[in-house]
């Protein structure tokens, strides 16, 4: 979910010190804290705190970003260094606050070293740190929607992982309010669409494949309520294809309950989909 960084984490002491001292080099504190509070091994990870952690990385001064990329690479590269003492499960919750992080540090401003650090997130084969990455790149398109923009299209081409985090990025309602957010986040999710469509049917069935296809099987109706008039004509393309996929998609889609309010405009779709 897209969040706007808390001011307030700035002047909350202890994260704070903890944060400072990892970027003059001793990051044992903070990587114990995030540790212990990470509600991992479990169902659901320490979203909150990452957050907070995220916050303080949005503030870091400019002349720091490097000691702060420092960090979170060591966290990313999933190195027994980072926090050598700690489980496989918690060196996962360090590797995706650090892709949480690092888009928090791209919010603040364009920084080449933090955007291949983000770019490598995205394919990362741990789910939970590309989906700090695409909630990373949330913040992005909060502050700069352009230039958020401009990097989930270059994710698009790199391959269905990336693929799936611009499409988790940019479906994400609170961003498309703006009606030109809307129109350029449905042309996203075609354009994923069409990345996935493009997959031979041999090589479908692929993990990462699938991940790209259960994205789209809630994104587009995300896009098409937010800009009927580009993702309606989505739907109705996907729902009269002979591709299983693409089916498959559609019919996930007209589902969602946040689709009621467009019914009348649905029976194209509703109808292709209803034939063999």
């Amino acid at each position: 979910m897209a969040r706007t960084p808390d001011a307030s984490a700035s002047t909350d002491s202890e994260p704070a010190a903890s944060w400072q001292r990892a970027l003059d080099g001793d990051a044992d504190a903070l990587e114990g804290r995030l540790a212990a509070d990470s509600r991992l091994p479990g169902p659901r990870a320490n979203l909150e705190l990452a957050h907070r952690v995220a916050d303080l990385a949005h503030t870091t001064p400019a002349e720091r970003r490097a000691d702060a990329l420092r960090v979170l690479r060591r966290w990313l590269s999933d190195d027994p260094g980072a926090g050598p003492d700690l489980s496989e499960a918690h060196r996962e919750y360090l590797a995706a606050v650090a892709a949480l992080c690092t888009g928090a540090i791209l919010a603040a401003g364009p920084d080449p070293d933090a955007t291949a650090l983000l770019d490598a997130a995205t394919a990362d084969p741990r789910w939970r740190v590309r989906e700090l990455a695409a909630t990373g790149l949330q913040r992005v398109l909060a502050a700069d929607w352009d230039r958020g923009l401009a990097a989930a299209r270059a994710w698009l081409p790199v391959g269905p992982l990336p693929a799936r985090a611009a499409v988790a990025a940019v479906a994400e309602p609170p961003l498309l309010r703006d009606p030109r957010h809307a129109v350029d986040a449905a042309s996203v999710v075609a354009r994923a669409v069409d990345v996935l469509l493009a997959v031979p049917a041999s090589a479908r069935r692929d993990p990462d494949v699938r991940v790209l296809r259960k994205a789209l099987g809630y994104a587009v109706s995300v896009v098409a309520a937010a800009d009927p008039d580009a993702g309606i004509p989505l739907l109705e393309r996907l729902a009269a294809s002979t591709d299983g996929d693409a089916r498959w998609i559609a019919r996930e889609n007209l589902t969602k309950a946040r689709l009621a309010p467009l019914s009348d405009r649905l029976t194209v779709a509703r109808d292709a989909l209803s034939r063999p």
